[in-house]
This record gives C-alpha cells, structure tokens and sequence, in this order.
C-alpha cells in the first residue's frame, strides 16, 4: 500500500471512528438523563421528575449547538479537533455544573453520567495513546476540582470508577495496537517475499540468458589478448569488467534458486583464515591493516562452506570499499552463547547514516556509486537459510559493524 493510499484509508478510518463516538456519546447522553431523570423518578421514587442541575437544558443546548461546530471542523479536515473539544467542554461544564450546586447545596453528591464512561471506554477507537491520557486525565482532574470545592471525599468513588475503566480501556488500546503491528508486519514480510519472489524469478531467467554470450565474450578476449601483446592493459580491463559482470550474475542466480542446499559441518577458524587470505591483498592496496581476533575454542558449524566464504568476502570488501583513508579492519570469532557462533566485521569507514541503514536490504538499494544493490540481499540470503541472522550498527564518520550469528552444530 502506497503512502498517499495509507494516509487517505487513515483519515477515512478517523473519521468513522469520529462519527461512532459521537453518535454514541449522545445517545447515551440523553438516555441516560431520560432514564435518570425522568423515569426513575417517575416510576420508582414515586415524585416529581425534573433536571437537577443549575444549568437545566442549558446543558443540552451547549452540548448540541458543539454539532455545527464539529461539521464545520469536520468541512475543514480537522478531525483531531473535534473530539478533544468535545472532551474539554464536556468535562468543564460538567464541572462547573457540579461546583454551582453542591458547594452550597445540602443533600447528597451525586453528579455523573454514563455518557463519561464512554468517552473514556471508546477513546481506544481513535488509536490514539496521546487522546486516551487526554481522556482519562482531564476526566479524573474533573472530579478531583469538584471535590476540592465542594470539600467532600464522595468523589472519591466516581475516580476510583474512572480509573478501573482507564485500564480496561488502555488494556483494549494495548490490543488495538498489537493487532494493527501484527498485521503491518505481515504485510511488509508479504511484500518483501513477492518481491524476492519476482526478482529471484527475473534473476534466473536473465542470468542464464547473460552467461551463455558472457563465456563467449571470456574467451575472446583471452585470444585476443594472446594476439596483441601490445594492448595489454585494455583486455586486463575487459576481462575485470567481464568478471564483475559474472559476479553480478552470480548473485543473481543466488537469488533464483531453491533453498536446498548440502550442508556439511565446517570450522569457522580455516573459513576465516582463508577469507583473510583472498581479501588481504586489496586491504594493503588500501594501506588497511586486517586482523583477527578469535576464541580459543570455537565448535563446528553446519554449512555450505562456499556460500559462508561469499558472505564474509562480501562483507569485508564492504568494509574495505568504505576506508578510503587507510585504518584497521577487524574481524572478532567468538562463542558467545552456547548455541551459537558470532563473527563481527569492524570497519573504521564513512558509516551509514539512520535513514541509509534502513534501506540496506531493500533490493537494489545500494550506497556505493557501481553498486548492484543485491550483495547485502545475497548475503542476508544466505545467512538466513543457515538459520542464523545478521545485524548492522553504523555510526556516521566512525564506522560500521556487521555481525552474524551462526547456530553451532548439536
């Protein structure tokens, strides 16, 4: 779902929610008062029915003149407005309300209506945490002034009432939440599935098609390039250039294929060492002093030994590529849980800024200027169907750290 189509549905979905809440907050309202009021007295006490409050239908002609308000409100988009006005006026005239007649009235407190108590039940419809504190502060303040006026501890009672459905309500908004991140997960992981999907579709397709001209184009330039000594340098770079396109390709193909695999128990220590013997010519290229720091006792791990090796020499060319300035390049071996081995690459680069480590898996997305944008995929790829998981930290002008996290062999 696009940002301009989650926006539009959000609003759409504010202002049902805004429309359910008032409708409900009147129908209450008034039954409630009806039943209060008039029946009850009517028909149970036996007396006079009637409005006992100093404002009288006062009361209802504020309330309900707040309708045209709220359309107007409502007219020019500012739905947020509308109920936190409905909240404040509702809870201040109410208070007033109560202040008026029972600081210097006789009987017994008694103030309140159901209508409170879904102001506050229903808040968690807006999926608002900053609404629902707003909700059940201001009505909890409502009674705490009323009771400082009227110098009584009755209200005691109502707060211990709003508190208890303050909690029901947050435990309700808790599940509202938990349920709209479940199913933004999902639609993100199905997102991210369709498109590995499609691209390991096109990947395959495409691959193929490009290795079967690319092998011809190899030998080619290997004659060629045994024919005219003179021109060395040109074939030197055709034939870099023709192995990056293999490279490439390669990843690709990755990409495209099932996820069986042979996997057989390998020491993490001769994988390393042999990683550091590929890459350690283009880090002194790059005046970059490469070292290893490794456990004394590091177990076995079931893998493809050869997919392993690309994850860390994709890794360290990574690293390498981002240290133009020369420096250390670390790489730590350690056994830090008993199920699992980690292996932590640290550069002394550029870093990734917050917003750039975000993207890194996103297919295609790359930071370097030649980059593909599917190494990181690749590699997450693979690490992945070894069952382990791969984090990155990176802090701007400081560096970055990968680490992996392989399961041990049982």
């Amino acid at each position: 779902m696009k940002k301009e189509n989650i926006h539009t549905w959000l609003l759409h979905e504010e202002k049902r929610a805004l429309k359910i809440y008032l409708s409900i907050f009147y129908i209450t309202l008034i039954l409630y008062d009806f039943f209060y009021y008039y029946l009850y007295p009517r028909y149970i006490l036996h007396s006079e029915p009637g409005l006992n409050s100093p404002f009288g239908f006062w009361t209802y002609m504020i309330l309900f003149g707040l309708i045209p308000v709220a359309c107007y409100l409502h007219i020019k988009g500012k739905y947020q407005v509308i109920k936190y006005i409905y909240i404040v006026v509702y809870m201040m005239l109410t208070s007033v309300s109560d202040i008026i007649q029972f600081s210097a009235e006789y009987g017994e407190y008694r103030s309140g209506n159901a209508a409170e108590l879904i102001l506050i039940l229903f808040s968690p419809i807006f999926i608002n945490k900053c609404f629902y504190w707003i909700v059940t502060i201001v009505s909890i303040s409502r009674y705490l002034i009323v009771g400082l006026f009227i110098h009584s501890l009755v209200v005691v009672v109502p707060i211990a009432l709003i508190i208890i459905f303050s909690v029901i309500a947050y435990i309700i908004l808790n599940r509202f939440y938990s349920y709209i991140y479940a199913l933004t997960s999902a639609n993100e992981e199905l997102r991210h599935k369709e498109k590995l999907a499609f691209i390991g579709q096109m990947a395959t397709s495409i691959g193929h098609e490009i290795r079967n001209p690319l092998a011809s184009l190899k030998g080619f330039t290997q004659l060629q390039k045994e024919k005219y000594v003179e021109d060395q340098k040109y074939f030197s770079i055709m034939e870099q250039e023709i192995e990056r396109i293999d490279l490439i390709v390669n990843d690709l193909l990755l990409l495209g294929k099932p996820r069986s695999a042979q996997f057989e128990k390998s020491c993490m220590k001769e994988i390393i060492l042999y990683v550091k013997s590929i890459t350690k010519q283009l880090a002194a290229e790059k005046n970059i002093s490469l070292s290893i720091e490794m456990d004394d006792s590091i177990p076995l791990i079931e893998c493809v030994e050869n997919q392993i090796k690309q994850v860390f020499i994709n890794l360290i060319k990574n690293g390498l590529d981002s240290m133009d300035n020369g420096g250390m390049f670390k790489i730590l071996l350690k056994n830090e849980l008993k199920n699992e081995v980690s292996i932590s690459f640290i550069d002394q680069g550029c870093g990734i800024n917050k917003a750039e480590l975000d993207k890194l898996f996103i297919p295609f997305y790359t930071t370097k200027g030649d980059g593909t944008g599917l190494g990181l995929i690749v590699t997450k790829k693979i690490i992945e169907d070894h069952q382990g998981e791969i984090q990155i930290e990176s802090e701007l002008n400081k560096g970055t750290t990968v680490k992996v996290k392989l399961p041990i062999v049982q």
